[in-house]
């Protein structure tokens, strides 16, 4: 098993697995699973940084941070038009904020569904966790649904705590779950 930097050549198994892993979540950012699909795979194709995927002869997982806001609204607001671009860049920017000085987010952790509960998602999140502290960063965060035990097993196993649990209306009409905790570690 490696963990390395996502390549060109990875972002089309890369893309799957995120799409596989958050369907639910992207049918109601999107309303088009196909859009994304697409969406993600020019997005990625030109942005990899702080981007990982964990191999075994094939790509099972990927993995993203930022330390800055994700410059994902250009290509939105050029592909959706101006108020589809800006509405769908401010549902990700909900999910994904942009961090403040010395903070990293974790975008996702996606692992291909029928490779799960083999340390997949632990060799992402350590390979995030390492990359984060050589480049200075202080504190992660990640927001994650309080239905998604797996996640939070998994930020808990790396000594993420709960910041604040977010329950509001907004989340669910959008991403059709209304409770999601924010949770964060210090490096």
């Amino acid at each position: 098993m490696r963990v390395r930097e996502l390549e060109k050549s990875d972002v089309g198994d890369a893309v799957r697995i995120l799409v596989l892993s958050f369907e639910k979540e992207l049918n109601f950012i999107f309303r088009d699973i196909e859009l994304a699909r697409e969406l993600f795979f020019k997005f990625f194709t030109d942005y990899n940084e702080n981007c990982f995927v964990v191999e075994e002869e094939r790509v099972l997982g990927f993995a993203s941070y930022s330390t800055k806001k994700l410059p994902i609204s250009k290509l939105l607001r050029k592909e959706l038009g101006l108020v589809n671009g800006f509405k769908t860049s401010l549902l990700i920017s909900y999910l994904c904020p942009k961090p403040k000085k010395r903070e990293g987010v974790i975008n996702f952790i996606a692992v291909s569904p029928l490779r799960r509960n083999r340390g997949l998602g632990s060799h992402l999140l350590s390979k995030i966790i390492e990359n984060a502290r050589d480049k200075g960063v202080r504190r992660l965060k990640c927001y994650v649904s309080l239905e998604n035990d797996a996640g939070i097993g998994l930020l808990t196993k790396f000594g993420f705590e709960v910041d604040k649990m977010v329950d509001n209306s907004f989340a669910e009409k959008y991403f059709g779950q209304r409770q999601w905790y924010l949770m964060k570690v210090e490096l």
